[in-house]
């Protein structure tokens, strides 16, 4: 028999389009019905399907007790099957071939009667013919996914009856339920998800899907007559490829099916340098050539393909492909073949592997976590090398030219290996090598063990020793020699010395030198009555200061670092941190009426709060609080973060969380990073500067657990104690001994650049208040360190005042000087001037009788006829020195025989009850004395008395005042002042008696020029 070709409806291309679209718009009339039989309804639902007379339409039996067939015609409906009982099936013979027509179903009963929706139908202009081809065809349609579909054709193919809407096509193993009619030729989409049933052997699974029909008939009854299609259809896999299915029942159309074997391609492990060939065969097992496409790969290096079939593969006919993998580097390498062909999947695809195998690489440099007493390498684990599985790994060791291994297992459950050793000689160099099964690659480069200067000190309250770790993590034992487990810990500024307690029975507070050069003998300072926590070093080594409870309320504590009783400086504070200052105190201060704040206080008793951090806000009880070396960052575990809060802000930053709350906390000696522990046992790498920066969590390579502690142990230079005060200049010592010989320093405060220096540090320019020192120190090798100390300067000048002689002129021949001055530092000496003008001339230079005299109180001589003017400056304990003071003046006055008698009737006279022993007087009116002078001040001395008269003074021509003389008692050397001039007079004085018998009696005359 000539077997029918498929038409040009079903090319692949087209069919696919259909199924990625789901182009329900291109079926021909034809409403897949699910449901069909599962429910009796009114209404009946009707369907068509083509017979070899005409076209059948078929419905659900409803509760109607018969049941017409009614077609459409140009204005109405009109009855094409007359009543129908007992029947579900009805064939409209009168339509003629390639006719098409419009049906519906009413359902009648007694009562009432339902209608079905319309349905159309086409009838072929062709019967097609019925023939020998009967089979299932499955392409299960792997293409690299996971599918139990299995590639399978089989035949002949059996047909059961219509269903719930549904029959079941069975061949060989496989069944397929689809549904029970199709109106004719063309596409079909069905997207539920339980269209159709996929079944090969015991697996069964429901999938959407798409036919393509080209030829179907029915029986009258409804039976399956022939039917060519093909399907596609998922894979039961979950995935997005497709199974496909050519279907051939009692059918002369062709098909075309392409069977690849194997499925996959896998050549294995291959050594470089060498290739590896895999054959691949294709068979038609269709009835119909195939005509090759493209064949390409989608990886040509290192796979190639060697095509040996033709263009055309006849039916039942088999050809090869030669892949061939040739890997030029170790590896696995994956390909995909892809074979374009005009079978309804349009193409087929084969996945291949292989693996490039090689001795393993070089490693590259290990990275080193060096301690004090050790060092750990470190390095990612390598699963495979070279294509094969990582057995482990040997450890290079070199020591004054002779090299030793060690080796290391790999660990699998972890992405880093590594290594440590106790004690390594110095100069010792590490290299690192892989095993694989296939053997040792080649000795990376090497990495020299750097100069051991930091480490982590690590304690958790349980383990007997010390922990120690590099920066880059990896904890490994002290080896301190101390039996007891290990509580808080804390480091000496200069790197060299720890201090820690012990926990259990034995608890007690040590110091112990850890340090490069090796360890020294514990030494116990204190025995507690109560746990200790929180340990802090100061910042000049001097103390060490410490948390402990009284009665259940926390207090703080400082104790020499050399031992003895510890000083409690107050209750109710808690975290205590050293500031760089090393004399005060940041503290949680549990002592404000309420909430808790951070405070600075006194280092000493009674903890005088110095200051408060302007945050409203204070670590908890129990959370780590640190001050940053420079003292501009508090540092505050707060849950699962650290928070950072100044002094000049009320600005709080928070880190990235933690993976468990926060245990403690320990600066780099330098600012900036810090460490931190959290209750999990990680240690956490966290910037000040960046904290929205994720914390870098550091391999501990040790199991910790319990209060967690640490200390970042550093070796650096270290600033002596300094004063509580200084002044503008101040002497700063430091000390480099735990840093290499030959390093060298640079030093600067807040208001002086950095320049060399040595010890003392002489810091000059210092401003009130606080200053913030820097030593800085770099070695030979080019390591640099910074230390810090904080200096509260007095740049205030004293201010002195003169505060006697308490009058403006008297006849005495010395003045008792007075002095005094105020400071908040103190006075420590005194300068004392003064200048003169004689009654007629200038002021002389000043004259300074008194340098740096501490005493307050001197005498001074004082000449006739002359004003004196005193001033002082103090200096304080620091060596400010204050401004020259206001000016004292006073004068001593003239003798009357100094005084020139401008008239006669003036009488001279001497007594020791006068000034200088004489005296000038008159009872006369209008007698006249006379004196040049130069000054704004003028004092006359006369004698006051009952009986005594009047004179008038005169500026030149200008009267000035009228003095009158009489007083109820008798002086002597009576010290008068006139009016004062408000500018500088020079000329004559004339004092004129203004009174008749009574006595004037004149003794001098004084002068002052302010």
């Amino acid at each position: 028999m000539r077997r029918a070709r498929m038409p040009a409806l079903s090319r692949p291309a087209l069919f696919r389009t259909a199924l990625a679209a789901a182009l329900a718009a291109i079926t021909i009339p034809f409403i897949a019905h699910a449901a069909f039989g599962e429910e009796a309804v009114t209404a009946p639902t009707a369907q068509v399907f083509p017979t070899r007379t005409g076209i059948g339409v078929t419905w659900d039996t409803t509760d109607a007790t018969s049941y017409r067939v009614e077609r459409k015609t140009a204005t109405d409906w009109q009855d094409a099957s007359g009543p129908l009982t007992g029947t579900t099936t009805w064939v409209d013979d009168t339509i003629a071939a390639g006719a098409a027509a419009d049906y519906r179903v009413v359902a009648s009963s007694d009562a009432e009667s339902a209608t079905s929706p319309e349905v159309h139908a086409s009838r072929p202009t062709e019967t097609p013919a019925t023939g020998d081809i009967d089979v299932l065809a499955l392409d299960a349609g792997h293409a690299g996914e996971v599918t139990w579909l299995q590639d399978e054709t089989g035949g002949p193919v059996t047909a059961s009856a219509a269903a719930d809407g549904s029959r079941t096509l069975s061949a060989g193993s496989l069944k397929l339920r689809i549904p029970a009619y199709f109106a004719g030729p063309g596409y079909y989409n069905l997207p539920a998800l339980n269209a159709v049933t996929l079944t090969q052997g015991e697996r069964s699974c429901e999938s959407a899907a798409t036919f393509r029909v080209s030829a179907v008939t029915y029986t009258a009854d409804g039976q399956l007559e022939t039917l060519a299609a093909s399907l596609a259809a998922g894979t039961c896999s979950g995935a997005e490829s497709v199974a496909w299915y050519e279907i051939r029942y009692r059918s002369a159309v062709d098909y075309q099916t392409l069977v690849l074997t194997p499925k996959t391609l896998d050549a294995g492990r291959v050594p470089v340098g060498t290739s590896k060939a895999l054959t691949l065969t294709l068979k038609n097992t269709g009835t119909e050539p195939i005509h090759f496409g493209n064949m390409t790969l989608n990886a040509t290096n290192p796979w190639t393909i060697t095509r040996d079939c033709d263009p055309d593969l006849a039916a039942g006919a088999s050809c090869r492909l030669t892949l061939t993998f040739a890997p030029v580097r170790s590896g696995d390498f994956g390909a995909r073949l892809t074979i374009l062909d005009p079978t309804a999947s349009q193409s087929h695809q084969v996945l291949m592997t292989g693996t490039g195998t090689s001795l393993p690489p070089d490693p590259g440099m290990p990275a080193l976590a060096s301690t004090y007493r050790g060092v750990t390498l470190y390095w990612p684990s390598w699963k495979t090398a070279g294509g094969t599985a990582v057995k482990g790994y040997f450890v290079h060791r070199y020591v004054g030219g002779v090299e030793t291994t060690k080796w290391v297992d790999e660990d699998a459950t972890h992405t880093t290996t590594s290594w440590a050793e106790l004690e390594p000689a110095a100069g010792t160099e590490y290299a690192l090598s892989i095993v694989s099964e296939l053997g040792e690659g080649p000795v990376g480069p090497r990495t020299a063990l750097p100069r051991p200067t930091q480490q982590i000190a690590l304690t958790d309250g349980v383990k007997t020793e010390l922990m120690a770790a590099g920066l880059g993590g990896y904890a490994v034992p002290q080896d301190l020699d101390n039996p007891l487990p290990r509580a808080a810990v804390a480091a000496s500024p200069d790197g060299r010395t720890l201090a820690f307690v012990t926990a259990g029975s034995g608890m007690a507070l040590w110091t112990q030198r850890v340090e490069p050069a090796g360890v020294g003998t514990p030494v116990q300072l204190w025995t507690p009555p109560a746990a200790l926590t929180h340990l802090s070093w100061s910042p000049d080594g001097t103390r060490i200061a410490f948390q402990a409870s009284e009665n259940g309320t926390p207090c703080v504590y400082v104790i020499a670092s050399s031992g003895g009783t510890p000083e409690k400086v107050a209750c109710d504070l808690s975290s205590p941190s050293w500031t760089p200052d090393a004399r005060t105190l940041v503290v949680v201060d549990r002592r404000f009426d309420g909430a808790d704040r951070f405070a600075r206080v006194e280092a000493a008793a009674g903890g005088a709060r110095v200051a408060t951090l302007p945050v409203p806000a204070a670590a908890a009880d129990g959370m780590p609080v640190r001050v940053s070396p420079d003292g501009r960052t508090v540092a505050y575990g707060d849950g699962y973060t650290v928070k950072y809060v100044g002094f000049g802000s009320d600005k709080v930053t928070t880190s990235r969380p933690l993976n468990a709350s926060v245990r403690s906390l320990s600066w780099n000696p330098d600012g900036r990073v810090l460490y931190a522990t959290t209750a999990a046992g990680q240690l956490v790498r966290l910037d000040s500067e960046q904290p929205g920066l994720e914390p870098q969590a550091q391999p501990l390579n040790s199991l910790l657990r319990g209060e967690l502690d640490l200390a970042w142990q550093r070796l650096g230079v270290t600033i002596a104690p300094t004063p509580a005060a200084v002044g503008t200049s101040a002497s700063v010592a430091f000390d480099g001994s735990a840093l290499l010989p030959g390093t060298t320093y640079t030093c600067s405060s807040t208001y002086t650049p950095a320049t060399p220096c040595t010890s003392p540090y002489q810091v000059s320019g210092l401003a009130t208040g606080e200053n913030l020192v820097r030593i800085t120190a770099t070695e030979p090798d080019g390591r640099v360190t910074t230390a810090y100390r904080t200096l509260v300067a007095d740049a205030t000048v004293p201010v002195a005042r003169v505060t006697g002689p308490n009058y403006q002129s008297s006849v005495a021949a010395t003045a008792n000087i007075t002095v005094s001055a105020t400071d908040a530092s103190g006075v420590a000496s005194y300068d004392v001037r003064y200048r003169r003008a004689s009654f007629a001339g200038p002021y002389s230079a000043y004259v300074q009788p008194w340098t740096n005299t501490t005493t307050t109180s001197m005498s001074l001589a004082v000449a006739a006829g002359n004003e004196y003017c005193v001033s002082v400056r103090a200096k304080d304990k620091f060596g400010n020195i204050g401004d020259w003071s206001a000016e004292r003046c006073f004068s001593r006055p003239l003798d009357d025989r100094s005084m020139t008698m401008a008239t006669t009737g003036w009488a001279r006279g001497a007594s020791s009850k006068f000034y200088f022993g004489t005296d000038t007087q008159t009872t006369a009116s209008g007698k006249a004395l006379t004196r040049t002078v130069q000054g704004k001040r003028f004092f006359l001395i006369a004698t006051r008395c009952p009986t005594c008269g009047s004179v008038a003074v005169y500026a030149g021509n200008r009267l000035l005042t009228t003095v009158n003389l009489a007083y109820p008692t008798t002086h002597y050397q009576v010290v008068l002042g006139l009016p004062v001039q408000s500018t500088l007079f020079s000329g004559t004085l004339t004092f004129k008696t203004v009174s008749t018998g009574k006595l004037v009696q004149i003794d001098g005359l004084a002068v002052g020029r302010t």
